[in-house]
C-alpha cells in the first residue's frame, strides 16, 4: 500500500525537481490546486509518472547533495542510493510506507501490491506464482510495463497491513492466518519438547534460531539455522531442543 495521499503529496511537493515529469492532472493534485476525485487512480498515475522517469534518482540525489539537513525519507533514499545508484525504483521511497518490523511482527500483502525490502532478514511465504514482477532495486529482470499494468495502488497505513498472530498452547505456537486460504505460517518456539499435531496440508519447516530435533515415528532430523524439513500431511512431529522453527502450510 501507498502512504496516504496527503503524505504522498507532501513528499513529492518537497521535490519540485520531479514536477516537470508529472502529467498535468497529477501535478495539479500534488500542488494542491485540485482535489483528488479518485484516490486509487491518482496514486497509480503518480506511481506511473515517477517509475518511468529515467533520471528521477539522479535529480533527487543532486538536490539532496546541496542540503545540510534531510527528512527521514531523504535519509533512507541516500542509504539505498549508495546500494543502487541511479535506480528508478528509488523514487518509491517517497510513495510507500516505511515499516520497521520487530521480531514476531508480520504483514500480509495481497496480490499485486508494490513492496520492497531494504534491510534485515524475514520469513516470506507466497502463494504459488510465476509472475513476480520487478521495477527496480534489484539485479534481476525488470519489467516496468507489466508492473504498471498489474500493480494495485491504494492509500492505507502500515498498521492496517499488519497481521496479528493467534497464540496456541500458551504461545509456544504463534499462528499467522491471512485472509486467503493459499497459505499460513506458524512460528514455533520450543524450549524443551513439544508435540505438533499433523495438518491436512503438507508443511515446510525452517529453522531460524537455536538447535533441536524434529522427530516422527519413522525419522529424526537435526535442525540448525537454515535447515529445512518437509512434513507430509497428517503426520505429527515431536520437536525437542531449544529451537525456533517456522512452518508454512495451506489453510483448509
Amino acid at each position: 500500500a501507498v502512504v496516504s495521499t496527503q503524505s504522498t503529496g507532501d513528499n513529492i511537493r518537497a521535490h519540485d525537481e520531479l514536477h516537470g515529469s508529472l502529467s498535468p492532472g497529477v501535478l495539479a493534485v500534488v500542488r494542491g490546486d485540485r482535489a483528488v476525485s479518485d484516490e486509487t487512480t491518482y496514486i497509480k498515475e503518480l506511481f506511473t509518472d515517477l517509475i518511468v522517469m529515467k533520471n528521477s534518482a539522479g535529480l533527487i540525489n543532486n538536490k539532496l547533495a546541496q542540503m545540510t539537513q534531510h527528512a527521514e525519507s531523504d535519509k533512507l533514499f541516500l542509504r539505498i542510493q549508495a546500494q543502487h545508484p541511479g535506480d528508478a525504483g528509488l523514487v518509491c521511497i517517497y510513495l510507500l510506507n516505511h515499516v520497521v518490523l520487530q521480531p514476531g511482527e508480520c504483514m500480509f500483502l495481497g496480490a499485486n501490491k508494490p513492496h520492497a525490502y531494504f534491510s534485515g532478514d524475514c520469513v516470506e511465504c507466497m502463494a504459488c506464482s510465476d509472475n513476480v514482477i520487478r521495477a527496480g532495486l534489484t539485479g534481476k529482470f525488470i519489467d516496468v510495463d507489466s508492473l504498471i499494468r498489474l500493480v494495485e495502488c491504494s492509500s492505507d497505513t502500515a498498521e492496517a497491513q499488519k497481521l496479528a498472530p493467534t497464540p496456541v498452547n500458551g504461545g509456544v505456537v504463534m499462528q499467522y492466518l491471512p485472509s486467503v486460504k493459499d497459505f499460513a505460517v506458524d512460528m514455533i518456539c520450543v524450549k524443551d519438547s513439544y508435540l505438533l499435531q499433523g495438518k491436512v496440508s503438507p508443511q515446510i519447516m525452517l529453522c531460524t534460531e537455536g538447535s533441536g530435533v524434529v522427530k516422527t515415528t519413522h525419522s529424526a532430523e537435526e535442525m540448525r539455522p537454515g535447515e529445512v524439513v518437509f512434513v507430509i500431511p497428517g503426520v505429527s512431529v515431536t520437536i525437542t531442543g531449544n529451537v525456533t522453527l517456522f512452518s508454512a502450510y495451506a489453510q483448509h
